[in-house]
């Protein structure tokens, strides 16, 4: 497909993003996907560390071709930035005991659904007015909420969620249905710019999708 050369600015620590102990399987995902997404495409890239605080600026100033981010891909975004497809999702998923009745927030009319004390997936849930919503200070008692069966269900990072759900909590909670948002990693560049290297970049991650690579390597990594 041609050879092409990006440089990539990355911030590890993903802020404002909070991962927990998931920060290096991120960062493991990440570096493999961008691997596979050289050999596949063509495309040489060269990463470089950023401090959070100076990502954008770096790309402003050209000191790097793209950057690896949650920054949503909103009007006034899509006005200074382009943005590939999603490389991780982020967004809110809801989490109910095994065996639950309740599948999505639809069915939960007049159900206690819980979630952390100033977690912004507080807009989404709005739109289900007959959910009742308590909020918890950490994730241990939110989720212990669900399982004493205190509350029907609980709404929390897919990230973080996944975590729990494989370890602390396996066998006693699911997630169930899709994320609530298009919340996610992404590769941004400046507009217009470096079009063909977002396009072949594209097109691979589809690929992997339609190959199921893409699944695989989340299922490795612990984030599915």
């Amino acid at each position: 497909m041609g050879h092409s050369r990006l440089r990539i600015g990355i911030d590890s620590t993903w802020y404002p993003l909070d991962f927990g102990a998931q920060q290096s399987y991120v960062n493991g995902f990440t570096q493999e996907l961008l691997m596979d997404v050289a050999t596949y495409s063509g495309i040489e890239f060269e990463c470089m560390e950023a401090n959070w605080d100076s990502l954008f600026n770096g790309l402003q100033k050209k000191k790097y071709d793209a950057v690896l981010s949650s920054l949503a891909p909103y009007d006034f975004h899509l006005a200074r930035y382009d943005f590939s497809d999603k490389l991780l999702d982020l967004g809110p998923v809801l989490l109910v005991p095994v065996g639950s009745r309740h599948l999505s927030l639809d069915s939960m009319r007049q159900e206690l659904v819980g979630l952390l004390v100033g977690d912004a997936a507080v807009l989404q849930l709005q739109k289900y007015s007959n959910v009742i919503l308590r909020t918890y200070a950490s994730i241990p008692e939110l989720l212990d909420a669900v399982v004493q069966g205190e509350i029907s269900g609980a709404v929390l990072n897919q990230i973080l969620a996944v975590n729990y759900v494989r370890d602390l909590y396996v066998g006693k909670l699911m997630i169930t249905g899709a994320p609530m948002t298009d919340a996610g990693l992404r590769l941004v560049t400046l507009k217009g710019e470096n079009e063909h290297i977002m396009k072949m970049f594209n097109k691979s991650l589809q690929f992997f999708r339609k190959k199921k690579k893409l699944r695989t390597l989340l299922q490795k990594w612990e984030l599915s």
